[in-house]
């Protein structure tokens, strides 16, 4: 069974019990297999997010709101699963980053890495604000994530995948200063991507 769906599963399961979050579970995993079928054609790198995040994501999503979950409550389900899978690797990031001495070094390296995993040809689009001083700055325009959500019916979970990125980019050093103020998948224009060092 795909990970986010079975530890998506497990945290609803401390409130609905465990066998109805096991049926929930299996009912996911059929609709995720599912969705793989259908978009077969995905490019390799869109699939890198697909077949990872969004359909696995999707497909748990409709099977708790198919078996009575509320929206606000499946959504945070998905969310929490995000939440506490950064809790585990916040503390490895941050002490790679200390023990390297390499904060200094992470706007650039996370622009670098954003711009070649959430390229284009997974379907991103980027705007290029004016970068001042040591910083990572980009706005993403078209977001795979909120459009393939949005043409199976749930956009709102979206969300949970912004807020993931929070709770992972948002501590990793004193000195990082994580500025993304607004997400597409929370009703922005735009997501504006900022990671900052901020000199003495």
């Amino acid at each position: 069974m795909y990970r986010l769906i079975k530890a998506t599963c497990m945290i609803a399961a401390g409130e609905i019990g465990r066998e109805r979050a096991d049926r929930i579970a299996a009912k996911a995993q059929e609709r995720y297999e599912e969705l793989c079928r259908e978009n077969a054609s995905d490019s390799k790198a869109l699939r890198a997010h697909t077949y990872k995040r969004i359909y696995p994501g999707i497909a748990v999503y409709e099977a708790l709101r198919a078996d009575g979950i509320g929206q606000e409550r499946a959504v945070w389900y998905i969310r929490e699963y995000f939440q506490r899978f950064s809790a585990r690797m916040v503390p490895h990031l941050q002490r790679a980053i200390r023990l390297l001495g390499l904060a200094k070094r992470i706007p650039g390296l996370f622009m670098k890495i954003s711009l070649q995993s959430f390229g284009p040809d997974a379907g991103f689009g980027y705007e290029f604000p004016e970068r001042r001083g040591n910083e990572a700055r980009f706005n993403i325009v078209k977001c795979p994530y909120y459009e393939t959500c949005a043409r199976y019916g749930c956009p709102e979970i979206t969300r949970a995948f912004c807020d993931g990125d929070d709770a992972g980019y948002g501590h990793l050093h004193p000195k990082l200063i994580w500025g993304r103020t607004k997400t597409i998948g929370r009703g922005g224009d735009c997501c504006d991507f900022l990671l900052k060092y901020k000199e003495d």
